[in-house]
């Protein structure tokens, strides 16, 4: 991600996240800058002397024309996502620092860009290297196969409103509204997707949510977890 505009003032409520999960003292200045690539979230990029994190929180409404809203619980799932990513392939997410479910925001590590670039902008500058995908394609068979068949990431993912809000009805549902004569399949696929639980996924593998990092791929924004 890249600043969006000029550093803000911070909020009360964040200065005071900081400081309570011990990221940060009183005595400390913060530059707090917002950072673009997502519509679901307020992103920032935390300077503080000698060091800097990230911190993402939900929002209820997303960034797009049309009325999409969505649980900010999401953002207490991705927390969860990172946390379990964290222990399988502990260099494949941004390492989680704190979180607050009361706020609904968490802290992670900030990844630089000249050291972990995103892969959609390598493709479309038109840098294509295979073994990148052969990667991702292998840490995704790693995070699958250890999470799979798990009742206890199972009950602390029942996440099922929000996959529905956030990937089934503005896709899948919302494509068959448009197109009736696709109705059936496109309800068949959504039923069939909502009652899958085989394994702990990620939600939104994509190119744009990928960075290619020094030890391999690098996986964003898990809030459909």
């Amino acid at each position: 991600m890249v600043p969006a505009s000029a550093a803000a003032a911070a909020e009360p409520a964040l200065t005071q996240f900081l400081q309570r999960q011990q990221l940060a003292t009183p005595a400390e200045h913060a530059i707090w800058t917002p950072l673009s690539g997502g519509v679901s979230s307020d992103i920032w990029r935390v300077d503080l002397p000698g060091r800097s994190l990230c911190v993402k929180r939900a929002l209820p409404r997303l960034r797009v024309a049309s009325e999409w809203f969505a649980p900010v619980s999401r953002n207490r799932y991705e927390w969860e996502w990172l946390l379990v990513a964290a222990q399988i392939a502990p260099q494949a997410v941004p390492r989680p620092l704190a979180h607050d479910p009361e706020l609904g925001l968490f802290a992670m590590a900030f990844l630089p860009g000249d050291r972990y670039p995103l892969w959609k902008t390598q493709l479309l500058a038109g840098h294509v290297d295979v073994s990148t995908a052969a990667q991702v394609g292998q840490l995704l068979a790693t995070l699958h196969n250890a999470t799979a068949g798990r009742p206890d990431l199972a009950a602390v993912f029942d996440s099922g409103d929000n996959f529905r809000a956030l990937r089934l009805d503005p896709y899948l549902v919302a494509t068959a509204a448009r197109h009736p004569d696709l109705q059936p399949a496109l309800a068949a696929l959504v039923e069939r997707t909502a009652q899958a639980r085989i394994a702990l996924v990620h939600g939104d593998v994509s190119p744009k949510n990928i960075l290619v990092g020094p030890d391999g791929p690098v996986l964003l924004d898990a809030e459909c977890a």
